[in-house]
């Protein structure tokens, strides 16, 4: 291979002392879930977010405080979280479908012995109710929710907190996220980020990932493993 192969390439061929998903827009297509629930909440008091506002509160944990600013919504955040909350679980369990690769990417990975994690902003009941509901609920060895961590993506905690129950250095870790703040979590704690685009991600500048893919089904996973193709 030639010397001046980017880092990230290089990165790959040493291999990875674990990888960790994000879950929505990277295994699940679950932004279309919560961008449903957002605007049946605000159909209630009259109002709508287009898919371009949306955008900016994907993957973080401040959505709803920052909505009710935002919209100048009648109600606290304590109104809205539970009934948001029961909303999108219930559409989790119900409609959660594996993104293009998921299933076969998460799997050929656990089967060649690579340890696994999902690092989601996601409350642990809806990261449970969708992993089972596609076929990968005892897949990772672990996961962290935004239910185990007090700052939401883009701080690192998330990311962090993975690694170290992990036991692994985090900039031993592969990263796959979506969304600019799940992309600057994982930068900011000093892991490879491999980026996977979706319908609610286009048009948005990603804060430099490593890779850039269309889609899991685009990941060769020897360059994961670290051995040849």
């Amino acid at each position: 291979m030639s010397s001046a192969a980017p880092p990230h390439w290089r990165a790959s061929l040493a291999g990875f002392a674990a990888v960790i998903f994000d879950m929505d827009g990277v295994l699940v297509d679950g932004e279309p879930l919560h961008f449903e629930t957002v605007n049946e909440l605000l159909g209630r008091e009259g109002k709508s977010i287009s898919l371009e506002q949306y955008k900016p509160y994907m993957g973080t944990k401040t959505g709803w405080a920052d909505m009710i600013e935002d919209f100048q919504l009648s109600q606290p955040r304590e109104h809205y979280s539970p009934i948001y909350r029961d909303l999108v679980l219930a559409r989790y369990r119900e409609r959660s479908e594996a993104l293009p690769g998921a299933l076969s990417v998460v799997t050929a990975l656990r089967l060649s012995g690579q340890r696994l994690a999902v690092a989601s902003s996601s409350i642990r009941p809806w990261v449970e109710a969708c992993l089972d509901k596609i076929g990968l609920g005892s897949a990772f060895e672990l996961l962290i929710t935004g239910s185990e961590i007090e700052n939401g993506k883009p701080d690192p905690e998330i990311y962090l907190l993975a690694a170290e129950r992990l036991g692994v250095d985090p900039k031993a870790c592969l990263a796959f996220e979506d969304a600019p703040a799940g992309i600057e979590s994982a930068r900011a704690a000093g892991m490879t980020v491999w980026a996977v685009r979706t319908e609610y991600t286009r048009g948005l500048a990603l804060p430099g990932p490593d890779r850039e893919f269309e889609s899991l089904a685009d990941v060769d996973i020897t360059d994961i493993l670290g051995v040849a193709a």
